[in-house]
This record gives C-alpha cells, structure tokens and sequence, in this order.
C-alpha cells in the first residue's frame, strides 16, 4: 500500500470518527474569544457614547462595569478553553498518529528538551532571552533511546525586536560514553563559531576550545564544517558509513540539518519556520494540516532508522 493510500484509510478510520469531539471543543474555545472581543467593543462603545452625550453618566458606567466583567470572565473563559482544546486535539489526534506510525513511543505533550542538553550541544550557539518548547516524545528505535520535541529559542538582540534563534525539532539520544570529547558538526555556511571577542564574550554561549577537522570526500565537505575537541575522535565518529548517512540525511531535510556528539550524547538540530503539531486555528480536523502532521512524526521516527546510531553504542 501507498502512503497516500494508507493516510486516506487511516484518516477515514481512525481520525475522523474522533474528529466532532475536537470541533465541538474548538467551537467553545472560539465562542469565548468571539464574547472577549464583542464585550471589549461593546465596552468602548459605551466610553464613546457617554462622551458624545448619548448615554447618561450613571448608565454609561454600568454598561461599562458590565462589559468589562464579560471581558475578564471571556477571557478567563477562552484561556481555559483553549488549554482543554489543546489537550483534547493532541490526544485524540496527534497520540493516534503517533500510534499508527511510530507504535511504543512516549508521548508528553506538556514537555520539552532542557535547556541545559540545549547549551551542551552547541548546535545554536547564540544568547538568548527567551526558551521554550513542547511536544516531547521520548522511546527506542533501532535500539537508540532518543528523546525529541519542539523548541522556541528568542532573543532580543535587536531592540523591542525578537528575533528566533532557533525554532523547530531538537533530538537527543544516547551513544557510548567513552565518547567524552565533543564534535561539531555544523551545516557548511553556519558554524557557530567567534568572528570576533565581542562574538565570543557576548553573543555565543560558551563551549570548549576545538580545531577544525577535515575530511578527504568532497560531498561530505560541501554540507558541513566540523570542529571537535578531539579530532581523533571525531574521525572514529564521522567514519565513511557514517558520513554517508549524514549527507543523505542533509539531502532528505533538504540542508537544515546540524549534529554535535558531546559527552556520550549525540544532539541533532533540525530548523523548522512552522508551528509542528498545534491545531489549525479555522479547522482542527483539515485533511492537509493532518497530513502535516503525519509527516512531522513520520520525520522524528525516521531519523534513527535512516541515522544507524548502533556503530556509536
């Protein structure tokens, strides 16, 4: 079977019976933003017309009273409906897909990467001021255990302006410790390396002193720079088989990928613009943003079984 085919079968079993439950709940949480706005207008419409002398003082100031007590209770209302949207959508939707791709798997929408694995891998070295992240999904595939989920680095170097660090996939996942160096391995044009002491002291976040290290296949070189502390260990690393993949792997994320093998630890950044697995805000059950979905885990599960891990264990 195809994969269209078997996404139309799977949406057609197992997602669309689910699928009035997730609207009914997005029809509530919408419903309370709808009364948020309504009441706010309603709001200054009664400030405005107790200026232009067409309401009295003393009922201008009720109907104000009254519409902003439906404006905090709609938006008390709303925040709390939408949290249990969230969580509805991403039980019945996601947790499905998740099953049908990836069966085993350890789902904890609430969840993230921390920021601590986030500084060790050095993967985006630049400061930041604001972190966060969901959708944490951990387990074994192909004897790997990794853990991934989405993360939203910012930061406001510019002024007022945030700008995003980084934002998208972050994996992590567990190879041998005697592996106790660290290697860097950067997309060609994006090492995260000083330009400058500014760089180094203000901008980057710290990590160990590294050399460049150079491989002898032209294909491997033109999709990454890597720098390492150990340069003998990053050639037992970035052995010929392993090398290969890489290049296949940056081929198949079409360049957004980077890797950096840090203290028994092997990090894997992959840059992503959109929001991941987040309910459409016009219609939770869209068949193509449920495609989207699909191959968002369908990505995730991928990644160790077209990454072999095992020669690093």
């Amino acid at each position: 079977m195809d994969e269209a085919t078997h996404f139309e079968n799977f949406y057609n079993e197992k997602l669309a019976p689910v699928l009035p439950g997730v609207r009914a709940a997005c029809r509530q949480s919408d419903g309370w933003g709808i009364t948020a706005i309504v009441s706010a207008l309603f709001g200054f419409g009664c400030f405005i017309g107790y200026h232009a002398d067409v309401l009295s003082g003393e009922l201008a100031s009720l109907l104000f009273v009254f519409f902003a007590g439906l404006l905090v209770l709609s938006i008390y209302e709303y925040a709390k409906q939408k949290d249990n949207f969230d969580s509805a959508f991403k039980a019945a939707i996601i947790r499905n897909i998740m099953d049908d791709v990836c069966p085993g798997l350890v789902y904890k929408p609430d969840e993230h990467i921390s920021s601590r694995e986030y500084k060790r891998s050095s993967l985006y070295r630049y400061r930041y001021d604001y972190y966060n992240g969901d959708d944490l999904v951990e387990g074994v595939i192909n004897g790997i255990f990794f853990r991934c989920s989405e993360l939203h680095v910012q930061s406001d170097y510019y002024g007022s302006r945030q700008i995003n660090v980084f934002k998208g996939l972050f994996f992590t996942a567990t190879i041998n410790s005697r592996f106790a160096g660290g290697t860097y391995i950067w997309q060609r044009n994006r090492a995260q390396l000083a330009t400058s002491i500014m760089d180094e002291d203000y901008r980057l976040l710290p990590m160990p002193h590294v050399a460049n290290v150079h491989f002898d296949d032209a294909r491997f070189n033109q999709c990454f720079r890597v720098c390492s502390t150990s340069p003998e260990e990053a050639h037992e690393i970035c052995n010929d088989a392993m090398r290969k993949k890489m290049v296949e792997v940056f081929t198949w994320l079409n360049g957004q990928v980077s890797f950096s093998f840090v203290t028994g630890k092997c990090y894997i950044a992959v840059p992503i613009v959109y929001d991941l697995l987040e309910p459409s805000d016009y219609d939770p059950g869209d068949k193509i943003e449920m495609g989207k979905y699909f191959i968002t885990i369908r990505l995730i599960a991928n990644m160790f079984r077209q990454l072999d891990l095992t020669t690093l264990q």
